[in-house]
């Protein structure tokens, strides 16, 4: 039995265009392809989106939205930028979000950045937002800014480090590596303030 078009709401397309993207690349996000997952005829397609670009920049939204904004909204409650910074890794290291492989989806949007350049634009903008948040949360520790920066970009590294790995080589990707990586950052932060 199918589902009416009406049924589906456009984040049930956007998060079966995340699927696909983190299973296949961006090739895979093909309007025929996603209606089939989501047993839908393809013209159901238009009731949510003019086109497939107007779909791909949804799915960027979303990576900004549930990838990087929520997880910084996870984490602000906590009483200190060590405790933030601390509990931001652990939401990090997810395997799962919205029902797919982070690790997965996290290589698809950046192989998707090498090939499209305005992809490569957005990608690079939500990027700089991740690094911008460690960046403030380690001054607010007492970091200068040159200390900051490079911590900042050591850490995501290190977590892009385990995403690819996760794909290729679980062993390799042990979250505890990554988990010590950030408290050496951290801990580094505050011997110099003393």
């Amino acid at each position: 039995m199918t589902r009416k078009a009406k049924e589906l709401t456009r984040n049930d397309w956007v998060l079966a265009g995340l699927a696909a993207l983190a299973e296949g690349g961006i090739d895979s996000v093909r309007v025929e392809r996603l209606a089939k997952s989501l047993n839908v005829s393809k013209g159901s397609f238009y009731w949510h989106f003019s086109d497939r670009s107007d779909l791909l920049s949804a799915l960027l939204d979303l990576w900004e939205k549930d990838f990087t904004a929520q997880l910084i909204a996870n984490v602000a409650a906590q009483p200190t930028p060590r405790a933030r910074l601390l509990a931001l890794a652990e939401e990090a290291l997810d395997a799962s979000m919205d029902g797919v492989d982070v690790a997965q989806a996290e290589g698809a949007f950046s192989a998707w950045a090498v090939l499209d350049p305005a992809a490569a634009v957005r990608v690079r903008a939500i990027e700089a937002q991740r690094i911008g948040y460690l960046v403030r949360e380690l001054s607010l520790m007492g970091a200068d800014t040159a200390q900051a920066e490079l911590l900042a970009k050591g850490i995501y590294l290190a977590l892009l480090g385990v995403f690819s790995a996760r794909r290729y080589n679980p062993a390799l990707a042990e979250d505890a590596v990554f988990r010590r990586i950030v408290t050496l950052a951290l801990d580094a932060v505050e011997r110099r303030r003393r």
